[in-house]
Parts: structure tokens; C-alpha cells; sequence
């Protein structure tokens, strides 16, 4: 649905250029929800206007549903742009006006009559679920019924893609759940394209398909959600995926040397990462019953992306070093990523005790 080639975007200061998007290509299926992340200045919001050409991009070509968006004239380009329907952080809506007239008004010079106008917005507003707030005005409207609105509005003229930027930064975190089920709703019932641009994790990880991690402009890394959880390769992209779990807080204790974290003489503290296949697995157990390691649990989380379930658990093994190594193996042949974090060392003190 979407092809992006070598895409690049400068823009001309007064002292300097400011290079936003830097080569880059990607290709966004059609019916997808895809999704763009990345830090305050990383491009992301730039690259999402040059999809609609609110941007133009300095270089490289921009495909939308087999027609350069690049090539087109003026008039060809307003009707592909309503086949792009776009939503932002702050709602952009229009203060003067109902809910009613706000959602209607891309249906100006549309050729419908007044009727089927009433009809297209009854509709639209039934599905966004504000049906009995059309004659309210926008002041009269919590942030996420604003966001319905606009939802509303951005699908008037039936498209074929949905744009959004930072559509869930402004909201609460219950507001932003209910916003991205009903994204999620409307990609499924609708088949319809949605690019989405955050920077958090947390929306990504509830309902996108693919995502594309930016960085200073350049995207780093790419993938399908399942596989950038699983093997995260860039280091941008293990701070936004340590930024949903509080593993991360392991390891900064760890450095702090917090007593949580402290090991006896003879124990192990050990990372153990779980994918899909393996989580419901009793192997802790075995490893207790079989191998006979003691086993304290420090931390334990397990998720579900996509109907598959991702695990993190720190724990402390206590038995002979032999014994702790087999209980490794065993682990490592159960497809579990095993790091040791700390090892041998005395409560309390870091000496030559210490291996």
C-alpha cells in the first residue's frame, strides 16, 4: 500500500541544515497496522507528512497504492490526499463548530447531497461511538471523545489509509487503550492501512503488526513486533523495549550493588529470557527436582504480543558450580536465553572472593 524509496528530508535554517529523514526505505503492506517510533527529534513525525506530502521530501520517491505521490499534479494530489485520512496529537479540531459540522466539513464539495451528508456523519459518529454528542462542541468534549471526533473526521472520505501522529500522546493511559481498540477495531472492520507514529513502546506492542525504530533520522532497525521483542538488535530498540518492563530496574540495581541483588558465596543471579515456545513449561521445576538446584525467584513477568507469550525472570541459583552449569544447559537446550548478572559473590562486599 505504501513504498518508501530512499526517502530524505532537509530543512534550511537560518545558519545550518537540519537533515530530519535520512535514505529511508519501507514498505507498509496493505491492511496493516504499522507502526513508527522513536525519541523527541529522531524524524518520525517528518516521514509521516511526507506519506501525505504535507512534506515534501528532499529526495526519494513516495509510492501510495501504486501512484508516485511526487508525480502527481495539483489536482491528482488533492484526491489522493483524501484517500489518506490523518489524525494528530492535539486533535486539530474546529472550536466554532459541532461535532456534527466538524466531522461533515471534508465532505464540502464532495458532491453529496445534504441528506446523504446527514447519513455519512451519522454513521461515522455511530462508529466512533459519540452518536449522541453531535450537536456538542469541542469544549464540551473529554480528550478522548475530541480524538473520536477526529477519527471520525479523518474517515469522511472513505480512506484507504489513516495517518496517525502522536494520536495517543495527549490522553490518559485508560483513554489511550480505549482509543487504540478502536484503531484496531476500524483497521479490522474497515481493512483499512493505519501508520502510527509514537514514542512508546507500550502502543506498539498493543497493535501493530511491524514497526520501524528511528533514530537521528535513520531508521535502525525493522521488523514484525513479534521478532523486534524477541531479538532486538539496535540499542535504541532495547531502551524502548526495556521501557514496558521493569527489567531494566534488575540491572540498575545490580550496578548499585542493592542488597536485592546480592549473592552468597556458591550462588548465581541469572537473567532468563522466554520465548513463545517454552513459558507454560515447567522447567524450574525439573531443574529443583532433577538436577537439585535451589532456586529463588527475584523477578518474574510474562506478556502476550499477538497471541504469543514473551517471559522475563530473574532468580538466584544455589548449588555446586557443576550442578548450576548443568541447570544452564538444560535451560539454554530449552530454547531459554540464559545471562548470568552476578556470581560468587559475599553479601554486602565485591572482593577477591568475587570471581
Amino acid at each position: 500500500m505504501i513504498e518508501l524509496r530512499h526517502v530524505s528530508k532537509t530543512f534550511q535554517t537560518k545558519h545550518d541544515h537540519v537533515h530530519a529523514v535520512k535514505d529511508v526505505s519501507l514498505h507498509i503492506e496493505k491492511g496493516e497496522i504499522f507502526g513508527v517510533i522513536g525519541y523527541s527529534g529522531a524524524g518520525k513525525s517528518t516521514l509521516i507528512r511526507c506519506i501525505n506530502l504535507l512534506e515534501r521530501p528532499s529526495e526519494g520517491d513516495i509510492l501510495v497504492d501504486g501512484h508516485n505521490m511526487l508525480e502527481l499534479s495539483d489536482k491528482d494530489l488533492r484526491k489522493m490526499r483524501k484517500k489518506i485520512g490523518m489524525i494528530f496529537q492535539h486533535f486539530n479540531l474546529m472550536r466554532s463548530r459541532t461535532v456534527f459540522q466538524n466531522v461533515a466539513f471534508p465532505l464540502k464539495n464532495s458532491g453529496l447531497t445534504k441528506d446523504e451528508i446527514q447519513k455519512k456523519v451519522s454513521e461515522l459518529l455511530s462508529l466512533v461511538d459519540l452518536a449522541d454528542k453531535k450537536d456538542a462542541y469541542p469544549s464540551q468534549l473529554s480528550g478522548g471523545q475530541k480524538q473520536r471526533v477526529a477519527i471520525a473526521r479523518a474517515l469522511a472520505n472513505d480512506p484507504s489509509v489513516l495517518l496517525c501522529d502522536e494520536a495517543t500522546s495527549a490522553l490518559d493511559p485508560q483513554t489511550t487503550q480505549s482509543i487504540l481498540k478502536l484503531l484496531k477495531e476500524l483497521n479490522q472492520r474497515l481493512h483499512i492501512t493505519i501508520v502510527l507514529i509514537t514514542h512508546e513502546m507500550a502502543v506498539i506492542k498493543e497493535i501493530c503488526d511491524r514497526v520501524a525504530v528511528m533514530e537521528h533520522g535513520v531508521v535502525v532497525e525493522s521488523g514484525s513486533i513479534l521478532d523486534i521483542f524477541a531479538h532486538p538488535k539496535a540499542d535504541a530498540t532495547k531502551k524502548f523495549i526495556q521501557s514496558t518492563s521493569a527489567i531494566s530496574k534488575i540491572y540498575e540495581m545490580v550496578e548499585n550493588n542493592h542488597v536485592f541483588t546480592q549473592v552468597s558465596k556458591g550462588q548465581w543471579l541469572i537473567h532468563l529470557k522466554y520465548g513463545a515456545g517454552n513459558t507454560k513449561e515447567a522447567m524450574l521445576s525439573h531443574i529443583c527436582a532433577n538436577i537439585g538446584v535451589e532456586i529463588s525467584i527475584i523477578y518474574g513477568n510474562v506478556e502476550v504480543i499477538h497471541d504469543t507469550p514473551f517471559g522475563d525472570m530473574v532468580v538466584i541459583l544455589d548449588a555446586s558450580d557443576e550442578k548450576k552449569q548443568a541447570a544452564l544447559d538444560y535451560l539454554e537446550k530449552s530454547g531459554v536465553e540464559v545471562e548470568v548478572i552476578r556470581y560468587d559473590c559475599v553479601v554486602k562486599q565485591l572482593d577477591a572472593e568475587c570471581r
